[in-house]
């Protein structure tokens, strides 16, 4: 049975899947980044519940998904092709990693975070309303201020550790609102939103944070200028510093005092590499960062980056395929257009600096983050039909 609403048949099971799909996106966008600041779980358990729900509220819906030619698209892309031959290269680690079965779940925590990451974009209307992409807005705008409130009536008594996280997540997350909000010409609460967010990131006094932010920023205003030159300088950099960071350690090792932190952390890496060369080309396999630090087989003070934990773990061919991964990711984003484009590209230099002052990035929590802003930008993206005058040019097409 249906029932008329506006002159159209509207299905019952269809406005079910519709509330459905709100409330996978309130949580989300809202009950995520505000939980986050309480509990370092919320992350790993919130996320996937939201996805999960945008995900079944899909299936209810009428309009067919055409989920298979979307899944055959993005894989056979190369950022996807890359990504594919990265997680095969790490299956293939596993034949001679020391710890297997902590390397098999990790690759599989990778895996089912990755998968469900893409079910839930496919599984996006490809028109989002506005009223829904709000919510983003308001989830970051609230988590922000509940998390300096904490910080400023908490004091030292706040959990660091699950502060610094919900800073990530609701910095990485507010990267694809001010998108939503400059796309709908909202400069006022834009500017709340980088403001709270930038408050946070100073006040939160973290190592890696403010860092990764200025330079998230200074990317966007040139790629505000030159959206295809700031995306070149974005891949030339990771190129050279993912590829060349073996050099660059051994290099720096021989530069700087070995008393000094970051020159005892160049000296540990520079050590790994001329006591078996051979590992450059195959790493020592996954897992093996981590495992080797509690085992005392690694020093402690070894790097704790995505650069060091590439090499050391999947070696040159590991190194090349995230890189290639990486610069196609930002090459696609270079052509997303004069509004998204620079945003996003703002939003990947933040991830990949945090990615490299110091933010481990084979924990589960930093990947479901990431994976929780792609399908934010997603939706963002199906949005931007609905800014003025694009909308009603393509509604009298």
């Amino acid at each position: 049975m249906a029932f008329a609403v506006n002159n159209r048949a509207v299905d019952p099971a269809e406005k079910a899947a519709l509330l459905l799909f709100r409330i996978g996106l309130a949580i989300l966008c809202i009950i995520l980044p505000v939980a986050s600041v309480f509990s370092r779980r919320a992350i790993v358990v919130i996320a996937p519940i939201g996805a999960i729900i945008l995900i079944m509220s899909a299936f209810m819906m009428k309009g067919h998904l055409d989920a298979v030619a979307r899944i055959k698209t993005t894989i056979l892309s190369p950022a996807g092709m890359a990504a594919i031959f990265l997680i095969i290269w790490s299956a293939a680690s596993l034949l001679w990693t020391p710890f297997p079965s902590p390397a098999a779940e990790r690759l599989f925590r990778v895996v089912g975070t990755a998968g469900l990451a893409i079910a839930a974009i496919i599984a996006l209307p490809h028109r989002m309303r506005a009223s829904n992409l709000y919510l983003l807005a308001m989830g970051v705008g609230l988590a922000a201020l509940t998390a300096l409130c904490v910080i400023l009536l908490k004091g030292h008594l706040g959990d660091p550790i699950v502060l610094e996280r919900a800073a990530v997540l609701i910095t990485l997350l507010a990267w694809p609102a001010v998108t939503w909000l400059s796309i709908k010409q909202r400069s006022v609460a834009s500017m709340g939103i980088s403001g709270g967010v930038g408050a946070l990131a100073i006040v939160l006094q973290g190592p890696a944070v403010l860092p990764a932010l200025l330079t998230g920023a200074i990317l966007l205003g040139g790629a505000m200028n030159n959206l295809r030159a700031a995306a070149v300088a974005l891949m030339s950099a990771v190129t050279v510093l993912v590829m060349g960071a073996p050099l660059i350690a051994l290099a720096l090792s021989s530069l700087t005092p070995q008393e000094s932190g970051f020159g005892r952390t160049m000296q540990i890496w520079a050590d790994v590499i001329l006591a078996d060369p051979t590992r450059l080309l195959t790493g020592h396999g996954l897992e093996t960062a981590l495992r080797n630090r509690i085992s005392q087989a690694l020093d402690t003070l070894a790097p704790n980056s995505l650069l060091f934990e590439i090499w050391y773990e999947l070696g040159l061919l590991g190194a090349m395929a995230m890189t290639c991964a990486i610069v196609f990711s930002i090459d696609k984003i270079s052509r997303l257009g004069r509004v998204i484009g620079p945003f996003a590209l703002g939003c990947m230099g933040f991830a990949f600096s945090l990615s490299i002052i110091g933010l481990s990035t084979s924990q589960t929590w930093w990947l479901t983050a990431l994976a929780t802003t792609c399908i934010a930008f997603a939706a963002v993206m199906n949005g931007e039909y609905r800014s003025p005058r694009v909308s009603t040019v393509k509604e009298r097409q």
